[in-house]
């Protein structure tokens, strides 16, 4: 599960917009991470109860309104985004991020891996894709320069350490080595989150990917 420290950065606003799309959805999957995470959001809700208000600057409403795009007095109906086939099931606000990319497209990789990059959680420093991961295959074994989350989706994987199943998130810290692989009964879908280059151990794939930007970093 995706641990206390992080769901208060996500109920606070403090963590990055992919991260909070990730906590959201895992919420949606996972009841214990639903529990959590409401815990986290009725600290903060207290903390916020118990900090004397400040006024807003003058304009600071305009200005919050043109950079949402402007209010409305009636909310616009809209069209539930059609995704077939491995995004049928997708949580509510991944589905909403998708609706951003009506024509989703995977890009192959080395070894039948499959990537979609979701642009729009991205921020500086913090890298967003989708995988598609063949029955059996994986991503070569690999450290990270920073923290990873990774949410499965459908199917599972294991990672040489542990086995994650739809709704669980893998969390990798820096000083983990791991090789994530399919699971032999099926493709495994997942959601990743890299706030930090992937470094892969073998050196000719570590080459192979400077050389062709296999990370987009």
């Amino acid at each position: 599960m995706l641990d206390a420290p992080w769901m208060v950065d996500v109920a606070s606003g403090a963590a990055p917009k992919a991260v909070q799309v990730l906590a959201a959805c895992h919420a949606e999957m996972n009841a214990d991470a639903f529990r959590l995470l409401n815990q986290a959001e009725q600290v903060m809700g207290s903390l916020l109860e118990d900090t004397e208000p400040v006024a807003l600057r003058p304009g600071a409403f305009e200005a919050i309104s043109r950079e949402l795009g402007g209010f409305q007095d009636a909310v616009e109906t809209k069209a539930e985004p059609q995704l077939e086939g491995l995004f049928n099931h997708l949580p509510t606000a991944l589905r909403s991020v998708l609706d951003h990319h009506p024509h989703p497209i995977w890009m192959n990789k080395i070894g039948g891996v499959q990537e979609m990059p979701l642009e729009t959680l991205e921020e500086e420093g913090v890298r967003v894709r989708l995988l598609s991961l063949p029955p059996g295959r994986g991503v070569a074994e690999h450290t990270h320069e920073s923290e990873e989350l990774t949410l499965v989706l459908q199917g599972g994987f294991n990672d040489g350490h542990a086995d994650y199943f739809r709704g669980d998130v893998c969390h990798a810290s820096p000083e983990l080595t791991h090789n994530p692989r399919a699971h032999e009964d099926g493709p495994c879908i997942c959601l990743t989150v890299e706030m930090g280059r992937l470094k892969f151990t073998h050196p000719v794939i570590a080459m192979a990917n400077m050389m062709l930007g296999w990370d987009r970093s």
